[in-house]
């Protein structure tokens, strides 16, 4: 026989007379290294979808776990907020001036907006600058609205949401008022200080200024209504 550790020919034996290896142990001794190596092969298998499933929990974060409920109250109070868009809110982009409550809305999302042109004039450009304004809008609800999201927080991502999609109304009435220039805009200024005569100017989109602001007016409303089913849902689910 030949000795599995030293490779030294002998008689058939127990133990091998040149290395000394008693050749039971030695063959229990690689049958346990085999085992650990079967063992660590299938841990390192279990733990891909292991991985997986992290990955898709923070990608789908969202749409897993338990989420607040709406409370009674909280739904009322949405409720009215989504009826103040309703009933005081503009049913279309082209206006000549603003009403007295949406006035107020849009003065405080005006801040935000005067906000962007300072804050995207760090990158330099004009044209950014210039669209900063109404991006600004938008981003700043949007970050609200990722974090009640990210807090499963149904009632605050239900009125973030409308703070969000309002802001679609604000900027389409914007756009579409860059052909008419009938809305006022802060300090007095003219014509030349319009954000959005200037991109429709820049980009050479007269032909569709209209489209894009009925496009962007819109899909505020299409938001502000989903908004509503799918709190009303919430509160019936929570009741």
């Amino acid at each position: 026989m030949i000795c599995p550790k030293c490779q030294h020919e002998q008689p058939e034996s127990k133990i091998c007379s040149h290395c000394g290896i008693i050749f039971r142990k030695y063959f229990e001794h690689l049958e346990r290294i085999e085992l650990e190596k079967k063992s660590v092969l299938e841990n390192e298998n279990d733990q891909e979808p292991d991985n997986s499933g992290k990955s898709k929990k923070s990608l789908f974060y969202i749409l897993e776990g338990e989420w607040k409920g709406v409370s009674t109250p909280a739904f009322i109070f949405l409720s009215l907020v989504f009826s103040v868009h309703i009933f005081f809110f503009p049913k279309e982009p082209v206006l000549k001036d603003w009403a007295f409550l949406s006035s107020l809305i849009h003065n405080v999302n005006l801040v935000f907006h005067e906000a962007g042109h300072m804050l995207f004039a760090i990158f330099g450009n004009r044209t950014l600058t210039i669209l900063g304004g109404s991006l600004n809008q938008l981003l700043i609800p949007f970050i609200v609205l990722a974090t009640f999201i990210y807090r499963k927080d149904t009632a605050g991502t239900g009125f973030a949401l409308f703070w969000f999609f309002g802001n679609f109304l604000d900027v389409g009435i914007y756009m579409a008022d860059g052909r008419y220039l009938r809305l006022p805009l802060i300090g007095g200024l003219g014509m030349e200080a319009h954000d959005w005569r200037n991109l429709f100017n820049h980009f050479d989109l007269w032909s569709v200024d209209q489209l894009l602001a009925k496009i962007t007016f819109y899909s505020g409303w299409v938001g502000i209504l989903f908004t509503e089913a799918l709190l009303i849902k919430k509160w019936k689910n929570s009741s």
